[in-house]
């Protein structure tokens, strides 16, 4: 076995890039790898060659005189002339490619500042300098003052960016930002929500974009979660939450409602235990925080006005003309874009789905390797680490500042007999008289029977609920 130094084994040097017309422009650099270059001296050669060397006299100018002029006009017409056909050939090819489209103009979030060099105590700090008009001359002496001095224009006022809307982004859950929120989600988020993004992006008409676009919103709701659902079960915190979750499973089953309703009740935990899921505090706003900042709303108020248009939607108010759904879009789409950016803590969050897990005895560790659950490609990328705990095989798991942590009973890889494959799949509801346990995949809504899931949520952490007395003998329960 090698061992893995920091220094880059030593091979031959990288061949220098290629940069289009960057010789008189005409050529391109480096020189060497252009045809056209070589075209050019190869005709000026082969014409010296041939006129220097004949033993006729062509005209009556000197040998040299006729060499030279025959030189230049022979590499002008095949070596010049052609490399100046490329050049307006690749500036027409450039004029015609599409342009890629305007991205809609990004009024929700505020521009990130960008970093700026701390300036050193023991620099120079440079000269001021005032505004003068553009054909004010240097200073010099005037022979006689001007009696309608114009005042200079003033410079214009520098805009300073606003602060975040949701204070300064942690260090472990800070994501570069990107100017397009939904781009960024599709690379960087947790496969659910990238897909069904992907699939909004790619909708051929109006109405299954409005539709997609609902999809994302409910599943962007689920994701955020059935993470903070699996964290606080890992770190015994928040049962109150779990046991209203429990309550949520063990009824009809969830709802967009329902994972919107119970981010709301998070936000007090999230608060206190600011460990549990970095970055969660920041993204909710409770109704103290709204009545003191009503334009400054969170996470569960876009998800709220997203879960509002799918209420309208489900109660017969559905888009009727493709006109209509692509007004609905234009005016939600900018809500599921300011609730992406509000959720940018999940992609410090990843993802993973166990494939094996490995005692290394040598090292004490376990080397467990997973496919990284990000982005909204189906096949996803294979990673290896080392884990100082076993973790168990074919787990879907949330990879937390603290170590891989199990997104179950909340997320599960289940095999979907409709679509023929396996799917990332929430728990939708507990088992009844007249209805197994079941998962609910995220991609398409697919309901799994899983009996198995009854106890695993019966095992949920938090107060159960005082069992109903029993009516006395003789009277009925009204």
């Amino acid at each position: 076995m090698t061992r893995a130094t920091g220094r880059a084994p030593s091979g031959p040097p990288q061949p220098s890039p290629r940069r289009y017309n960057d010789v008189l422009r005409l050529y391109d650099a480096p020189l060497h790898r252009d045809w056209a270059f070589w075209l050019t001296v190869g005709i000026a050669v082969l014409t010296a060659l041939s006129i220097g060397t004949s033993q006729e006299q062509t005209s009556g100018l000197p040998r040299w005189l006729d060499t030279l002029l025959a030189t230049l006009t022979f590499a002008l017409l095949f070596g010049v002339v052609p490399a100046w056909i490329r050049l307006g050939t690749r500036r027409w090819r450039w004029r015609e490619r599409p342009s890629p489209p305007k991205p809609p103009p990004d009024t929700t979030s505020p521009p990130i500042p960008a970093s700026r060099p701390t300036p050193s105590p023991h620099a120079t700090p440079p000269p001021r300098t005032t505004a003068t008009p553009l054909a004010t001359p240097a200073p010099r002496p005037a022979p006689a003052p001007r009696t309608d001095p114009s005042p200079p224009r003033p410079a214009p006022p520098r805009r300073t960016p606003p602060p975040p809307p949701h204070g300064p982004a942690r260090p472990e859950s800070a994501y570069p930002p990107s100017p397009d929120p939904l781009a960024a989600a599709r690379r960087a988020f947790p496969h659910p929500v990238a897909r069904t993004v992907h699939e909004m992006q790619r909708a051929h008409t109006a109405k299954d974009r409005h539709e997609a676009l609902l999809e994302a919103g409910e599943t962007l709701a689920a994701t955020v979660a059935v993470t903070a659902a699996g964290l606080l079960t890992a770190h015994g915190a928040g049962e109150r939450n779990l046991a209203e979750l429990r309550t949520a499973l063990a009824g009809t089953g969830t709802t967009f409602g329902t994972w919107t309703v119970w981010l709301h009740h998070l936000c007090k935990v999230a608060r206190e235990r600011t460990d549990v899921v970095p970055g969660l505090a920041e993204a909710l706003r409770d109704d103290s925080q709204m009545a003191a900042r009503p334009d400054d709303p969170g996470l569960a108020q876009f998800l709220d006005r997203l879960k509002g248009e799918r209420n309208r939607t489900s109660h017969g108010d559905k888009p009727r003309t493709q006109e209509e759904a692509a007004l609905r879009v234009t005016e939600h789409q900018l809500t599921l874009e300011q609730a992406l950016i509000s959720a940018q803590f999940l992609t410090g969050l990843p993802w993973l789905l166990t494939v094996s897990c490995a005692y290394q005895r040598r090292t004490g560790t376990f080397e467990v390797v997973a496919d990284h659950l990000m982005g909204d490609h189906p096949d996803f990328d294979r990673l290896t680490f080392s884990c100082p705990a076993p973790v168990a095989d074919d787990t879907v798991y949330v990879l937390s500042p603290a170590g891989p942590v199990a997104l179950s009973p909340f997320v599960a890889s289940l095999y979907c007999a409709q679509c023929g494959r396996r799917e990332i799949c929430h728990a939708n509801n507990a088992g009844r008289r007249n209805r197994p346990a079941a998962y609910k995949s995220f991609g398409r809504g697919h309901v799994i029977p899983y009996p198995e899931l009854d106890e695993e949520i019966a095992a949920l952490p938090g107060p159960r609920p005082s069992p109903r007395p029993s009516p006395r003998p003789g009277r009925r329960d009204p």
